[in-house]
Parts: C-alpha cells; structure tokens; sequence
C-alpha cells in the first residue's frame, strides 16, 4: 500500500466521521440541493430581473426626456445661463508689502470695538452660547 492509499484512506475515514456530527435537517438539506444540481433544475436568482428592470428605466427616461421633441416637433428649450463670478486679481506684491509693514493695522481690528472682548470675558457670553 503506497502513502497515497494510506492518506486517501485517512481522509476518508475523517470525512465519515464528520458526517455523523451533522445533524439530520443538514443532511436533508444538502441531499435536497444535491438532488436539484443533479437534476439540472436552475436555482432562482434574485437578480434576474436587475438588467431588464435597468434596461427598462434607461428607455423610459430617454422617452420623457425627448417628450417635447417627438411630441411637436420642436427643439428643446435652452438651458438656463447661470451667472458666473471671476475673482478679483491679486495685488502687485508691492501693495502687500506695503500693507504689512503697517505696524498699527494688525490691531486696528483691537481699537474699533473692544467693548467686543469685554462681553466676551463676561458671563453674559456664556449663557448666550447655550
């Protein structure tokens, strides 16, 4: 007896003794899917109806949306033309250099309102953010 034999025969008798662990609603249940994969019977697919479900909303939705041209004959109307904005150019570094070196414009927020940062400081700041 070659160790082919001798290994085929132990998986064997492992494969036998796992099959007396399984319980009999297994074992009907696989000899019942056995019996239909033999037999040719084809397992009913949820999804057999997804392509000609997708091929029919495709088709439906084209028709509405050429509704006004099959119908009169006429073409489309335009889209609507939306407004657009173009930013304003950035300055010539020279102005922004000159901006920074400004020493009182940094603070010049600080002295218009500080009566801000005092409220603030206050409990009247906490009740409002609740």
């Amino acid at each position: 007896m070659s160790t082919d034999d001798r290994f085929d025969e132990a998986i064997r008798a492992a494969h036998a003794q796992s099959l007396d662990h399984v319980s009999p609603r297994v074992r009907a249940q696989l000899a019942q899917r056995r019996r239909a994969a033999l037999s040719g019977q084809a397992r009913a697919n949820p999804w057999r109806f997804a392509l000609p479900l997708a091929a029919a909303c495709a088709v439906g939705a084209v028709a509405v949306g050429l509704q006004d041209v099959l119908v009169d004959g006429r073409e489309p109307a335009q889209a609507p033309i939306v407004a657009t904005a173009t930013p304003k150019p950035a300055p010539p570094p020279s102005d922004i250099v000159l901006a920074q070196s400004d020493d009182n414009a940094e603070y010049a927020t600080l002295e218009e309102s500080p009566d801000l940062y005092v409220w603030m400081a206050s409990d009247g700041a906490v009740l409002a953010m609740e």
